[in-house]
């Protein structure tokens, strides 16, 4: 029923392509378009000259028909000529389309049953060889003018350039139709019989709707090619674009694998820099405790170091006093020597004077009895003043050399007192300065403390992340399944598409 519809439509006058019938020709079908069969129509009536109008009109439907229906071009345009060839009742049609600015044989044949092929085997090489230019012969001519042309005998016209051919296969009748679209001649279609064409130009200006439902064919196939292609490309495009989604999912994939081993990489190292870090922790802790420890001895130690040159500058200070005593006793003991020496003196004359006066009473005789007896206890007397005199030299004589020995010992105890006076300083200032950096090294320590502890805040954080990212990968593999299961969908569902539009 649409294909009868557009077919009528075309019939009278409407556009088709690029084809528009004249007026004179719907005046002369308006009166007899009432139905497209003597079936329909039991006013059918003939045309004066005996024509059925009602065959025409059979031809154009039947020819709308094939141009609404045409699947495949060749096969539409061989039977849109086979209805020429049945109507006309003339055994041959055969189509010629255009290339540039040259019109060659299309392969397309009509060829009645009652020619046999090898009859117009001649005829047909040639033709299908024969490229014509626009303007050049009949073809070239029907092209370049855009309008129908009949001849009645080809063997007798000029410029038909296989006349021989056609002469000698027995062909002499021929009209010739342009198949024009968007004003511009696509191709000729040719029909020849074995009689003389008579044609007369109003029925061969009704045939020219032939030529425009060819036309539609080959807008139709244009129009297919085109689809196709627009297909093709968005195929080819989407799929493409499918795919770079699915590279990309891939590369995706790869990256969260990547970056997986990497959490794992560093999810390891951070718990083995958390275990270093605690280890390092205890450790700085434990130096920070001795250092604390040191600190406090140290300042003891520093405290009992001053104390000890304190105790050895007062020591030294009493060895220079006893040794400032001892050198006043050995000038005491040296005056004792002298003066024994002057008792000894004594003694000795004291007991050459009791020998002096013995040997005076013993002259002067019994009257010097008395005196001999004093003399005698004096020279006794004497004998032992010399006696306790030499007993204290020689007491005194030990006493100057212990006092000698105990004044060297006391100079020598002095000096090692400076010495460990000068020591116990030095030790002193070195224990400050050790209590110093001992001091600087458990603050150090106790910075170190914080920035372990700090660290470990760090490595808690780093582990923190570390979740999250491997939330966010969990978030992102989904995201990428998501994507490749969206992507196959829109690969089914574009085919589909595809398909759904190259069917139409």
């Amino acid at each position: 029923m649409i294909g009868r519809q557009r077919g009528l439509h075309d019939l009278f006058g409407f556009r088709l392509g690029t084809e528009l019938f004249q007026p004179r020709s719907f005046k002369m079908l308006a009166g007899f378009i009432r139905s497209v069969s003597p079936e329909n129509d039991p006013q059918f009536r003939r045309a004066p000259d005996g024509s059925a109008l009602v065959d025409i009109l059979r031809l154009l439907r039947k020819v709308s028909t094939v141009a609404d229906e045409a699947s495949a071009r060749d096969e539409a345009i061989g039977d849109i000529l086979s209805a020429v060839c049945d109507y006309c009742a003339w055994p041959i049609g055969h189509a010629y389309l255009r290339s540039g600015d040259e019109l060659s044989s299309a392969g397309i044949w009509s060829i009645s049953s009652s020619i046999s092929g090898a009859r117009i085997a001649d005829f047909r090489t040639q033709s299908e060889q024969t490229v014509f230019a626009l303007g050049q012969g009949l073809i070239g001519s029907v092209a370049a003018n855009g309008t129908a042309v009949c001849i009645a005998d080809v063997t007798q016209k000029d410029g038909f350039l296989r006349a021989p051919s056609a002469a000698r296969n027995g062909l002499r009748g021929c009209f010739a139709l342009p198949v024009k679209l968007a004003g511009r001649t696509e191709g000729v279609i040719e029909f020849f019989s074995p009689d003389i064409a008579r044609l007369d130009d109003e029925l061969l200006e009704l045939l020219g709707f032939v030529g425009g439902q060819v036309a539609r064919i080959l807008e139709r196939e244009q129009v297919l090619k085109s689809r196709e292609q627009l297909a093709s490309d968005f195929e080819n495009q989407v799929q493409g674009t499918v795919g770079m989604l699915g590279a990309a999912v891939s590369q995706v994939r790869s990256a969260l694998d990547v970056l997986g081993d990497s959490h794992d990489q560093t999810r390891n190292c951070n718990q083995g820099i958390a275990q270093a870090a605690q280890s390092a922790l205890q450790r700085i802790e434990n130096v920070a405790q001795q250092m604390e420890t040191l600190k406090s001895q140290l300042v003891h130690v520093g405290g009992e170091a001053a104390e000890t040159v304190r105790t050895t500058h007062e020591i030294g200070c009493q060895a220079r006093d006893m040794r400032e005593t001892f050198a006043t006793l050995q000038a005491r003991a040296a005056d004792a020597e002298k003066m024994l020496s002057s008792i000894s003196a004594i003694a000795a004359q004291t007991k050459m004077l009791g020998l002096n006066a013995s040997i005076e009473a013993a002259r002067v005789g019994e009257a010097g009895k008395g005196f001999a007896i004093v003399a005698k206890e004096v020279k006794a007397l004497a004998g032992q003043s010399a006696s306790a005199t030499d007993e204290i030299s020689r007491w005194m004589e030990l006493m100057l050399e212990t006092i000698a020995k105990a004044g060297n010992d006391i100079d020598q105890i002095a000096l090692a007192m400076d010495t460990l006076q000068a020591r116990s300083e030095t030790t002193a200032a070195q224990t400050e300065e050790q209590a110093e950096i001992c001091i600087s090294v458990a603050s150090g320590a106790t910075s170190a403390v914080s920035e372990a502890r700090s660290v470990g805040d760090s490595v808690e954080e780093i582990t923190n992340a570390i979740a999250h990212a491997d939330a966010v990968a969990g978030e992102l593999s989904d995201a990428a399944a998501n994507l490749e299961t969206q992507g196959s969908e829109l690969r089914t569902r574009v085919e589909g598409f595809i398909g759904k539009i190259l069917t139409m």
